[in-house]
């Protein structure tokens, strides 16, 4: 099905009355050390929102390309919204939705500083609707138990797996020959403006060295099937929970 932005108004109508589920993609633009791209967290939700939009007949809004990435803001190439920015869009983008007739959005989200945000989004937008929003941290919620098979090192930010999806989806936007571990070690959390590039050196968090397109195809496909069941489910009307 073509994506939501590429339908005219009739057509639109149309299609939106064949589905009850829209996909909301949320993104990032910020530092993902010296080999991978400052649009990884768009070109990997991006990549399996097409696959939605090809394989069922959800909607598939435009991706919202940035985020809160406080974190990295002092690293050069990032662009970060400040939180309540980012509230206010999302709110009004799943009021938007939603006033479209829509029971479900699927907020699938590439980057994890917006989560919260997303939570509270979705708390204001289903106040006054009986509509559901279901988040979709997708390099947690999706593909774990291959990610726990296949991955030598835990997960983090440029590291082994998400360096592996790219080099599956992207692999020209990746240089590997600049691929550089770096995972530093706390007990407590720490939060300082003037030591982000300290906690977070050259913008990395993990091991990219141990990444394979093999890895990244593995993975890509398990969250493609884990996502289209997903909608196939709330097509039904049922949300994806169990006893």
């Amino acid at each position: 099905m073509p994506q939501w932005s590429e339908l005219t108004q009739a057509s639109f109508e149309r299609k939106a009355r064949q589905t009850k589920v829209a996909v909301m993609v949320t993104c990032a633009v910020e530092t993902h050390g010296d080999h991978l791209p400052l649009g990884t967290d768009m070109i990997l939700p991006t990549f399996l929102a097409e696959k939605i939009a090809q394989k069922t007949k959800a909607l598939v809004l435009p991706p919202i390309p940035f985020g809160e990435s406080w974190s990295f803001d002092v690293f050069k190439g990032t662009v970060s919204l400040r939180p309540e920015t980012l509230l206010m869009v999302y709110r009004d983008v799943m009021k938007a939705v939603f006033r479209q007739g829509f029971k479900f959005i699927i907020a699938l989200n590439g980057h994890g500083g917006n989560s919260r945000l997303l939570h509270q989004a979705a708390e204001y937008s289903t106040e006054d609707h009986d509509g559901t929003v279901v988040i979709v941290n997708w390099w947690s919620d999706l593909a774990a138990s291959v990610r726990a098979e296949i991955c030598e090192t835990p997960d983090g930010h440029a590291g082994e797996d998400e360096t592996s999806e790219v080099l599956a989806v992207r692999p020209d936007l990746v240089d590997m020959k600049a691929a550089k571990s770096a995972r530093i070690r706390t007990t407590f959390r720490i939060v300082s403006a003037s030591r982000r590039e300290e906690l977070l050196p050259r913008g990395i968090y993990g091991e990219p060295q141990n990444a394979t397109a093999e890895k990244g195809r593995a993975i890509m496909e398990r969250a493609e099937k884990e996502l289209i069941e997903l909608v196939q489910q709330l097509e039904k009307g049922k949300l994806p929970i169990s006893e």
